[in-house]
């Protein structure tokens, strides 16, 4: 293999890894550098919302080229409110930075990048920047078709007021993936699922396309597969995250409840940044840890993950950690989506509350059927989603990509 050189865009810099959004963004890091014979940079926001110690930022980045600017992509009421005015989608207007553009302008000059990648729709507002500074292939990564996501949200929305926001937030997004993906500025796509790959060429992306799901290195995720004693139910990720505050607050409202009349002993134990507006209290049954120092750990500890889902795209990395580390799943079909899971094999589907709340109760009294289903999910996570396996399809499609270089430009 010859040298490739990559540049990646990095939509916050992946320090503290206990949310999926940072687990899946230094992944992709992890496996480019490894490669023997590449050379990968980085150019990284340093948001507000994910802030990193600037002391930090050169450990992070160990033994890459890497560059970074502040980035205020704070959510506030009179960015909020004049967002409405002026047409734009909020969560991906709010990370423009002239700071970040600068800096971009210059590693583009002293890195000289075959491959520009993309990560997350954020980065994509300096497409047009690298388009004009630079001869390399632009690959994007979608983590999410994100208005498809936001559709989802705004339909699972109790407030009307907050409803109607965010359905306009939706369609500001979905006429910008169609002019992204129409106009011509992108060489190729990577996403997670093949649900997301098909979504993208049917609003208009006709280039090179690679399918890339979240992956683990299986030595770092030795499975144990006895329930703890008595089992306990666990839920970890970012409630930042709007797709997992509106699930886990369906969960304590209309299924824990009727968990603990049929299982009065059950415990939920939940793990993860806790906004400071989220009203979430502790309950009979309900323990918070807030951000765990180890999330292994943490899920190694604990026997059933829950995954109570009512929104969403892409694939949900905790689910395939939870799998890889031999333990019982139940989630909803938006959960598991994108997951070449079985339902009553490798995991447990339930969309309904009641239905839910059955799954539940059914595994918290069947030990066996915990160890079965935490046993038949590892051998999936070994044969479909080892880090070595996607290693090598991402490699490859960069590769293709690259080639194109001189003949396209």
């Amino acid at each position: 293999m010859h040298t490739l050189r990559v540049l990646i865009l990095h939509p916050r810099i992946p320090f503290r890894l206990y949310d999926g959004g940072a687990l899946a963004i230094r992944r992709v890091y992890d496996m480019l550098r490894e490669l023997p014979v590449w050379k990968v940079g980085v150019v990284a926001m340093n948001t507000r919302r994910h802030w990193v110690d600037p002391s930090e930022i050169a450990h992070v980045y160990d033994g890459a080229a890497f560059w970074w600017a502040p980035v205020d992509n704070r959510i506030t009421p009179v960015s909020a409110l004049w967002n409405l005015i002026n047409g734009t989608p909020y969560h991906v207007s709010r990370f423009w930075s002239t700071a970040y553009a600068a800096v971009l302008e210059r590693a583009l000059g002293e890195f000289n990048p075959d491959v520009v990648f993309f990560e997350g729709l954020p980065t994509t507002l300096y497409i047009e920047l690298v388009a004009e500074r630079s001869s390399a292939v632009r690959v994007y990564r979608a983590h999410n078709i994100e208005h498809s996501l936001w559709e989802r949200v705004a339909a699972a929305e109790r407030s009307i007021a907050k409803r109607l926001y965010l359905r306009e937030q939706a369609r500001r997004l979905a006429m910008y993936e169609q002019r992204l993906f129409r106009e011509g500025h992108l060489d190729g796509i990577v996403t997670i699922t093949a649900e997301d790959a098909a979504h993208s060429r049917a609003i208009g992306f006709s280039g090179r396309h690679c399918i890339v799901p979240f992956s683990v290195d299986l030595e770092n995720y030795p499975p144990r597969f006895d329930p703890t004693d008595p089992p306990t139910l666990f839920h970890i990720g970012s409630l930042h995250w709007e797709p997992n505050r509106q699930g886990l607050e369906w969960f304590l409202r209309e299924i824990f409840p009727r968990v603990r009349q049929s299982v009065p002993w059950a415990t939920f134990h939940i793990a993860g940044a806790l906004p400071a507006n989220l009203k979430l209290s502790a309950r009979d049954g309900v323990v918070l840890h807030g951000i765990v120092p180890d999330a292994i750990t943490f899920m190694q500890n604990q026997s059933i993950l829950v995954v109570p889902l009512l929104s969403g795209s892409g694939i949900r990395s905790k689910i395939i950690e939870a799998m890889a580390l031999g333990k019982a799943v139940i989630s909803t079909s938006i959960g598991a989506e994108g997951i070449e899971c079985i339902d009553g094999i490798h995991y447990i589907r339930a969309d309904a509350a009641e239905a839910f709340a059955n799954a539940v109760v059914r595994l918290l009294t069947s030990r066996s059927l915990i160890q079965q289903l935490g046993q038949n999910a590892r051998r999936l996570v070994e044969e479909r989603y080892s880090t070595e396996r996607v290693r090598k399809d991402l490699a490859q499609f960069l590769y293709e990509v690259a080639s194109t270089r001189n003949s396209a430009r």
